[in-house]
Formats: C-alpha cells, structure tokens, sequence
C-alpha cells in the first residue's frame, strides 16, 4: 500500500499537514488546562476566563480542521483504490488468453470490488490512523516531559506495554481476513453463476437449488466476518483493560508527585488527557497496524495473476 502513497504523494502531504496540525492543537488545547485550573483555584476570575476564551477557539479551530482533514482522508484514500484497481487492469490486459483463463471473471471482479473494501476500510484508512497516533504521541510526550520526567517515562513504559500487547494476535487477524476476502470472492462467484444459469435452472424447476447454494455461500461468509469482528474484539476490549490500569498507575504516579510538591495540582487534568492519548493511540496504532498487515497481503495476488 505505501507503493500507491509514494505514487500519490501530494496528496498524501496535505493530508500529513492538517493531521500535524490539529494534533499541535489538541495538545496544545490540553496544555493551556493547566493555566486554567490554576488560575481559578487562585480565584483570578480574569486569567481563568482568558484561558477559557483562548480553549474554546482552539477547540473551534479544530473542528474546522477536523471536517477538511475527513474531506482529505476520502479524497485521497479513493485516488489510492483506483491507482490500484488501474495495475490490476493493467496486469489482466496485458495477458495472454490462456494466462486469463487461470482464474475466474468473477475471481478478477472480486479483486476490483470485494477486496477494494477491505483495503478502504483496514488499509488506508488504517494507515492514516497511525500517522495521526504518532503525531498524537509525539506532541503528548513533548507537553508532559514540561510538567516532569517521571510522568512521561511511565507514560511511555505504559505505551510500550500496550504497543507490543497486540501481538500475539498477529496471526489470528490475518488468518481470518484472508478467509474473509476468500469466502467473499466465492460467494461473488456463485451467485453470479446461479443467476446466469437462471433459465436453465427456471425450466428445469430447479430455483430453490440457486437458493440453498447462494445462500449457503453468503452464510459461510457472514460466519467469517463475525468470526474477524470476534477476533478484533476480543484483542481490542483486552487492550482496554490493560490501558486502563495503566492509566491508574499514571495518575497514581501523578498523585504522589503532587504530595510532594514536584509538580501542581492543575497538572493532574492535563496529564491524565495527554497520558491518555498517548496510551490510547499506543494500542490503538498497534491494532492498526496487526490490520494493516494482515490486509497488505491482499495486494500480494494481485501480483501472481501470470505466475
């Protein structure tokens, strides 16, 4: 997939630029809490409303952004399937008629509709999630190293746990979505084929074997996206638990530094946010990125249409 990111790289540079840019305001947003509460534990009415006031700007800024940057990600997520779809045209028009004839027609469609899906939704989309989480991180880790180390090398020992926890689902994700694309270029086939057969099987009184077979196929299919949504789930709701006792052991961190005087207590809401971000992104960008892998094998076929 990064092959068609480089061929569509303009794009994919705007798109980078509007992330950077609402991730320095959102962490910056976060930041700017610290003032805030402080200025109203000191009962300074006028600061607490002028970092108020500057918040709630850069929280409207940020819904511009975030609108242009939902328009982008389409734009450039859909320029990036066609290049796609265009090789493997490419490719099939340049065989010969026997090379052609190693696969279905509706194998070829399959490619150009099925498995285009799965690249939109596991692939590219999951790549730009990952750009937005490192971005995220980035800044994060930038803001809390200002309030104290302590905190963000337990943020990051955190984040690590939560990078390398998904792991060890690795080869259940990619088992699943292959059997996903593979079900659904079946299904794809046989209905088409029932449906072209219509007359034959109309005449023969035979329409309740296109139904059992068609539908038999599509059930096998909708038992194997279940079983990946399972399998997701399952990696997904474990990473939570995990991210949330880490989370705890952050604030606890946190806790015993502001009984010590180290850090204020107007700390305490911006660390748990940007804490939160960085622990949330953490197992969130490696959940990605175990997609990411597992959808990138499609783009594998694609290749070995004449082998």
């Amino acid at each position: 997939m990064l092959t068609y990111i480089k061929k569509n790289k303009f794009q994919n540079i705007i798109l980078l630029l509007i992330i950077i840019t609402n991730m320095a305001l959102y962490v910056y947003g976060n930041y700017l809490k610290v003032n805030l509460v402080n200025a109203l534990m000191k009962s300074n009415i006028s600061k607490g409303l002028f970092w108020f006031l500057l918040s709630l700007i850069i929280f409207l800024i940020m819904m511009i952004i975030r609108k242009i940057e939902v328009v982008q990600t389409e734009k450039t997520t859909q320029t990036q399937l066609n290049l796609i779809r265009k090789d493997i045209l490419k490719n099939l028009t340049s065989l010969t008629y026997q090379e052609f004839s190693k696969e279905s027609k509706d194998q070829y469609n399959s490619w150009l509709n099925n498995d285009t899906k799965l690249l939109y939704d596991n692939g590219f989309h999951q790549i730009y999630f990952v750009y937005t989480g490192i971005v995220a991180m980035l800044f994060s880790g930038i803001a809390i190293i200002f309030f104290h180390w302590v905190l963000l090398l337990t943020t990051l020992l955190v984040g690590a746990l939560l990078f390398y926890f998904p792991k060890m689902f690795k080869q259940s994700v990619e088992r699943d979505t292959e059997q996903v694309s593979e079900l659904a270029n079946d299904a794809l086939a046989t209905s088409t084929d029932y449906l072209r057969g219509y007359e034959v099987l109309y005449h023969n009184k035979q329409l309740g074997l296109m139904q059992e077979r068609t539908m038999g196929k599509f059930n096998q299919l909708a038992t194997a996206n279940v079983k990946l949504i399972f399998t997701r789930a399952w990696m997904q709701y474990s990473l939570l638990g995990t991210s949330m006792l880490g989370q705890f052991l952050i604030l606890a961190v946190a806790g015993f530094l502001i009984m010590n005087g180290q850090i204020g207590i107007g700390v305490v809401m911006s660390v748990g946010n940007l804490s939160g971000t960085v622990t949330n992104y953490s197992k969130s960008v490696a959940n990605s990125l175990i997609l990411l892998n597992a959808t990138g094998k499609l783009l594998e076929k694609y290749g070995k249409i004449t082998d």
